[in-house]
């Protein structure tokens, strides 16, 4: 049985899932997994899955390789095993107001533009874990 959320950072830089990861951990009690574009973030989404395992929140950059953030977010959401879980962090230097309903289309919790603060990335991330019930992860 998990008890503890699993969180995947999906960003193409390395420096980026970093900053991501160290502004988390002295807050966020989580299973951090990391993946370096939208390919290599959907192969883990479904290996939890089928782990039994499944990931509860992604932070998912909208540009990245080999499959974009919004193509993997579109994916994820047709699926019907992943319409609902994972919860998505959409980050972005993007503020088309196109592309954010696009995302908002596809049930993102919450959508940050880059560059954000530890601060914005924390309180999203505790927003979603508290009203998923992991609050002891917080």
């Amino acid at each position: 049985m998990k008890t503890r959320p699993i969180i995947l950072l999906a960003d193409d830089s390395p420096s980026i899932r970093l900053i991501i990861r160290n502004s988390l951990e002295p807050w966020i009690d989580a299973d951090f997994l990391e993946a370096n574009d939208g390919e290599d973030a959907d192969r883990i989404i479904q290996e939890q899955n089928l782990l039994g395992l499944p990931v509860d929140v992604v932070v998912l950059d909208w540009m990245m390789p080999k499959l974009s953030g919004v193509g993997l977010l579109r994916k994820i959401r047709s699926t019907e095993a992943l319409s609902l879980q994972p919860e998505v962090i959409m980050l972005t230097a993007e503020t088309y107001p196109d592309q954010i309903s696009a995302c908002l289309k596809f049930r993102v919790a919450c959508y940050l533009t880059k560059p954000f603060t530890e601060q914005d990335i924390v309180e999203s991330m505790q927003k979603i874990l508290l009203n998923g019930g992991y609050r002891d992860a917080v």
